[in-house]
């Protein structure tokens, strides 16, 4: 049965956003193999060339993985909305345990920064938390997202919550697409101050934007750090 492809759309977007939905609905999850693309070609009634584009965005968003011979599969996505984007490994290859410990919640005010991603007339809450690698060293983390949100979550928000699981099971807003960025600058005088850490020295911040199935924004998390030794940080960048 061939699926109609919608005048008002691209044909490539209609692929596109099948496969997505197919994701956020859980039809498909983490290593799923995507349909056949002779299987795509029969179900939109399209060319083999449309459904390879298709496939092609998908891959280059980091939706799916590509593998020669083999198909495409879905990368980090659905069954794996519970397991944390950045990990640490020790010196034995083992990952390293996080406790986790809420600090705070607030109402902050709007840079522009999060203007940028979060879109004007939005107000935002801020959780901050304190994360414990291990007892070698610590991090602190700042994470955003719409107060609609954080108060739809009814009291949940507790020290071992992911909560990006817990947005997605709870508001049916998974993310799809997490964005990261990685680099050092100095850190705000606050969390200088929590970590013990020199206020003027630049120090590592890790940023994960994570949006839905179209686009939408739905947090954005900011980990600060200190230099660190005796580990190594692994960025899951399937997830």
């Amino acid at each position: 049965m061939k699926t109609a492809v919608s005048p008002s759309t691209t044909k490539i977007r209609t692929i596109v956003d099948s496969i997505l939905q197919a994701i956020a609905a859980g039809q498909l999850r983490n290593g799923d193999r995507v349909a056949s693309e002779r299987q795509l070609v029969e179900q939109f009634g399209v060319s083999l060339g449309t459904v390879q584009r298709a496939l092609q965005e998908l891959e280059h968003r980091g939706i799916v993985k590509r593998e020669h011979g083999r198909g495409s599969f879905v990368r980090g996505l659905g069954a794996s909305m519970d397991a944390r984007y950045v990990r640490f490994r020790g010196a034995d290859g083992a990952d390293l345990p996080l406790y986790w410990h809420i600090l705070k919640h607030q109402g902050v005010k709007v840079t522009s920064h999060l203007l940028k991603y979060f879109g004007p007339g939005v107000p935002l809450v801020r959780i901050d938390r304190q994360v414990d690698v291990n007892g070698q060293f610590a991090l602190y983390s700042q994470f955003f997202l719409p107060e609609r949100s954080f108060y739809a979550l009814s009291g949940e928000v507790t020290d071992g919550t992911n909560l990006r699981e817990l947005i997605s099971r709870r508001l049916a807003l998974p993310a799809i697409r997490v964005e990261k960025s990685i680099g050092f600058e100095t850190m705000p005088t606050a969390v200088a101050k929590a970590l013990a850490y020199g206020p003027t020295k630049p120090g590592l911040i890790i940023e994960m934007r994570g949006y839905t199935s179209d686009d939408q924004p739905v947090y954005l998390q900011r980990l600060y750090g200190e230099p660190f030794a005796g580990a190594m940080m692994v960025l899951d960048t399937g997830n």
